[in-house]
């Protein structure tokens, strides 16, 4: 039975690893500190250097090893791993039981887990997550801190790494990590099976404990860590999410830093989904940040904090009935001092793959937009949604006794009508979605509301007056490729506020076209911009710099497995053909690119600085590359790539901004986020601080 949805039961077999030769080092307890811890270690032991070869720890834990519960804590360094390595083993080393062994094992990719095997009892565990580890922070290697807790109390196996719980796992058959049979040997770097050194290790692991004793989530959360990164969002904080995605970042005028995400409730996923749109931010240069509060949400699901299953049958499931709101985008107002947050709106069910794509979702009368519906029991969409709300009868062109307000909540004779709203939960191996006896306000985009919205993709925008610290009732944008077109989808990231002007231009994308979003009146009024691009299916999210006044440079996402970017040299109106960058690598289905104007000279140029996976095989090996912008003639020299991670190691959506000490602060998704393997995992968007100086050496 599993615990917390969070572990992957993967059918492989672990490869082998070791450590340097070296002589087993024993520490006594007060030499290192793992908390306040409520036993002592039975053994307590580091550094100790692993290269390939096995170190023998058996003298110095075997006979202290006794009950049916442990935990082991460590402290290690892999920035040059093998592809699976084990960091820790017990085994029955005698001819014949190689299958009886414990092993804490990592691969390169950044995965962590642990096998529990006893061929006679009939036990082969294997519970591990992908994306849980760092190799390495500014070119220098990186601590990793992991508790591994087996409990014989509750059954459970369970895994933290830097703080994160990244599994538990509740069996029905529970082995205690001591009572494999025949145990005779424990090392560090390898695990002996029938008198070989298996899954080799290199790194080394600075300190390690072991108790027997399964320690609680509160002693966990005491011991030291050497995390290079921060949390600004994360699972059970005040978004009752679990899982977040498309992180941004936007340094206001005021020197705060405003971040906004997507808050899931339905795993990972994508819309069809319950999203909501969270925001924070920071005012000491992205130090601390703020409890998280929601720019953008729907009422029609509760927010829960929800474990979505990584098993091959689970993983699957999706949230079918909720609306949700994905892909945000900020840009400041200078002019009014307001920022503006733009969002996709999916209503309930609808997401980009079943979203009616020869409807807006509008009508146009006499020159105006109006919001079409249809009434429950209706074959079509008859009523409009007119001045002041009133919804019109489109047969009659009278006036009906209901209105919908500015949450577009209906109400009939000026009383709001209310549906139930639905919880979810996973049982007898299935989804469920159910009404769980709370009455909310009915909204057009509710599955349950006597008027509905067509099944189409919109685009909504919020203001907050406060740089971020309340957010304004949403409104829809209208469209802006007619009636019988699907809204354009948000590049998510950064708007542009450009320098000499009152202009404001959000990126959009459609099929064959960037659509690009203006306003010169503070997001009152909107007109649009189009440009061709060479892809029909395209997912093209793009990010643009202003390289000068009025001179504007857009860098996208492609099926080419490159970069592309386009040039505007009028402030937005027109814009040149497509052109690729050299040297950066992306996969054939692309993934989105950050882009920002550095406001300070690098090696006496202007520069601006790209942040993107650069591999051809997955969302990984993530890069911040630095551009040295030619005025001749506006061409980029891209001469710094700085690592973000091992080249291995995820790296997918990503939001950069220049913080007002002039590091730059990046959030980012440490995961491989197309990948089918690493659906549904938590604390993963992780925000780090770099200086100009770490890009450029």
């Amino acid at each position: 039975m599993n615990k917390r949805g969070l572990y992957s039961k993967l059918g492989i077999s672990v490869v082998g690893i070791s450590l340097l030769m070296g002589v087993p080092t024993l520490i006594h307890a007060n030499e290192l500190n793992y908390g306040q811890l409520s036993i002592s270690p039975i053994f307590q032991g580091g550094s100790y250097q692993l290269n390939n070869k096995s170190i023998d720890i058996s003298s110095l834990l075997l006979d202290k090893l006794s009950g049916e519960s442990q935990t082991v804590v460590m402290k290690f360094k892999a920035d040059k791993p093998n592809s699976l390595q084990a960091l820790f083993g017990l085994s029955n080393s005698k001819a014949g039981f190689k299958n009886n062994y414990f092993s804490i094992f990592m691969r390169d990719s950044g995965e962590i887990g642990v096998e529990i095997r006893d061929a006679q009892e009939g036990i082969n565990y294997l519970f591990s997550r992908p994306a849980s580890l760092w190799g390495k922070h500014k070119g220098q290697a990186v601590e990793n801190t992991l508790v591994f807790v087996s409990d014989s109390k509750d059954k459970t196996y369970t895994m933290y790494v830097n703080g994160i719980e990244v599994f538990s796992e509740t069996v029905d058959t529970f082995l205690p990590i001591s009572n494999i049979n025949g145990i005779d040997k424990a090392t560090l770097g390898a695990v002996n099976r029938e008198g070989k050194e298996h899954y080799l290790a290199k790194g080394s692991i600075d300190e390690i404990s072991l108790f027997n004793k399964a320690i609680s989530d509160q002693e966990v959360s005491t011991i030291p860590l050497s995390n290079p990164f921060q949390l600004i969002f994360q699972s059970g904080d005040s978004t009752q999410a679990n899982y977040f995605r498309i992180p941004t970042l936007y340094t206001l005028s005021s020197g705060r830093v405003l971040s906004s995400i997507d808050a899931r409730y339905g795993g990972t996923h994508d819309s069809k989904s319950k999203i909501n749109i969270a925001t924070s931010y920071s005012d000491d240069n992205g130090k601390t940040w703020s409890e998280p509060i929601f720019a953008m949400k729907f009422n029609d699901y509760e927010e829960q904090l929800v474990y979505w299953p990584r098993d091959n049958k689970l993983k699957n499931s999706q949230i079918s009935g909720s609306a949700s709101f994905i892909d945000s985008s900020i840009v400041e107002d200078k002019k009014s001092g307001k920022t503006i947050l733009l969002a996709d709106v999916m209503p309930a069910g609808i997401g980009n793959n079943n979203a009616n794509k020869a409807d807006s979702g509008f009508k146009e009368i006499n020159g105006h937009y109006y919001l079409k519906l249809k009434k429950n029991g209706d074959n079509d969409f008859r009523y409009t949604v007119r001045e002041n709300g009133v919804v019109y009868d489109e047969t009659t062109n009278k006036p009906t006794n209901y209105t919908i307000n500015d949450k577009y909540e209906v109400l009939e004779g000026g009383k709001s009508l209310t549906v139930e709203q639905y919880s979810v939960d996973f049982d007898s191996g299935s989804l469920r979605e159910k009404h769980n006896g709370k009455q909310v306000p009915m909204n057009v985009f509710y599955k349950d509301s006597l008027f509905k919205v067509t099944p189409t993709n919109y685009i909504a925008m919020t203001t907050s007056q406060n740089r971020g610290e309340s957010w304004e009732q949403f409104k829809l944008l209208p469209p802006f490729l007619g009636e019988k077109h699907n809204g354009t989808y948000l590049c998510p990231g950064q708007g542009l506020a450009l320098k000499s002007s009152n202009r404001l231009i959000f990126a959009t994308y459609t099929s064959g076209e960037l659509t690009y979003l203006i306003s010169d009146d503070s997001g009152q009024t909107w007109k649009k911009s189009s440009a061709s691009i060479p892809f029909k299916n395209a997912t093209a999210e793009a990010q643009m710099v202003e390289l000068r006044d009025g001179v504007i440079r857009t860098f996208f996402r492609t099926t080419t497995g490159k970069i592309a970017y386009m040039t505007s040299r009028d402030s937005g109106e027109t814009w040149s053909k497509v052109s690729y960058i050299d040297g950066i690598q992306q996969t054939s289905y692309g993934t989105q690119v950050s882009a920002i104007k550095y406001s300070q000279l690098i090696d006496g140029k202007e520069a601006v600085i790209l942040s993107t996976p650069n591999s051809r095989s997955g969302r990984k090996g993530g890069q911040l590359v630095v551009g040295l912008v030619n005025k001749e003639d506006d061409s980029i020299d891209w001469k710094y790539h700085y690592d973000i991670d091992l080249p291995s190691y995820g790296y997918a959506y990503s939001a950069i901004t220049e913080l007002p000490n002039h590091h730059i602060g990046v959030l980012f998704e440490k995961y491989d986020s197309w990948s089918r393997n690493e659906l549904h995992l938590s604390n993963v968007v992780q925000y780090i601080d770099l200086e100009i100086n770490d890009l450029t050496k």
